[in-house]
């Protein structure tokens, strides 16, 4: 079987103080990584402000949401907008995977909006998780970060 990889840019716009991230389509881990690390190497002052966009264009991250929700004491799955923000940013502050993203900076915020829900069964997480498949899992939300030097 013959593999093709495409290679997805993700285009850095500064707009408002704002420097967005533009995935041409969903974007791995090390694509983000490489595009976060252009952000911060151009970053002339102490605070930059990275808006993500939607987090179902950054796969790896819209499975790890739902994997930690899965797993967590504090996620509603009946929840309400207001909750399911707080709850989605804390848990994407909270996550090594997701903090790892900024060597040599530290989140100083993480501020979601429209957290989209699925049922387990139709999101990507192991077989047999000990989860209803009928659960509803946050798996997208509207991402901005603001990271501060230490």
């Amino acid at each position: 079987m013959l593999e093709i990889l495409i290679a997805c840019a993700i285009a850095l716009e500064v707009e408002q103080g704002w420097t967005r991230l533009r995935p041409a389509c969903p974007v791995t881990r090390q694509q983000t990584r490489e595009a976060i690390s252009g952000a911060t190497s151009k970053a002339d002052t102490g605070e930059l402000r990275l808006a993500f966009g939607r987090i179902v264009d950054y796969p790896w991250l819209s499975e790890l949401l739902a994997r930690q929700a899965s797993s967590s004491r504090h996620w509603d799955p009946k929840g309400s907008p207001g909750k399911d923000n707080q709850y989605v940013a804390s848990a994407l502050r909270g996550m090594p995977e997701f903090t790892a993203l900024f060597p040599g900076w530290q989140v100083a915020g993480v501020s979601v909006e429209k957290v989209l829900r699925k049922r387990a069964a139709e999101l990507p997480l192991a077989q047999g998780a000990p989860i209803s498949p009928k659960k509803l899992l946050p798996y997208d939300a509207i991402l901005w970060v603001t990271l501060k030097r230490p």
